[in-house]
């Protein structure tokens, strides 16, 4: 299982990603967010998801299931990253008039998490 830690807009604000198979997932995510694998595994459908934490001091988590194709896991992570970066906004408490916010998040994630694929 991969798991890579984002930085957004400053070194203060990140969204982790976590790929792997959904049983690697489970295992990880509810560590994370301190809940059972038993009920994180029941709440946990589809290809990814993004989870908000932000107020009990967690960055945000995007988990992604690694076994997709490719084109679908880059569209499920940036599908997720949207989620993850209206998380960032409302606990920052900016209005991203423009978008511009989380734009540049959502492509910070895709752009790092490419990176990391790569290797």
């Amino acid at each position: 299982m991969k798991k890579i830690l984002v930085p957004i807009f400053t070194e203060e604000y990140k969204i982790w990603v976590y790929i792997g198979s959904r049983a690697e997932l489970v295992k990880a995510a509810a560590k994370y967010i301190g809940e059972t694998e038993a009920k994180f595994d029941k709440e946990f459908v589809g290809r990814g998801q993004a989870l908000d934490y932000i107020d009990k001091g967690l960055y945000p988590l995007i988990i992604v299931d690694g076994r997709l194709p490719v084109r679908t896991a880059l569209a499920t992570l940036a599908h997720e990253a949207s989620h993850s970066m209206d998380s960032l906004e409302r606990y920052i408490g900016i209005k991203d008039k423009h978008g511009e916010f989380r734009a540049h998040g959502i492509a910070a994630v895709v752009r790092t998490v490419s990176k990391h694929l790569q290797k």
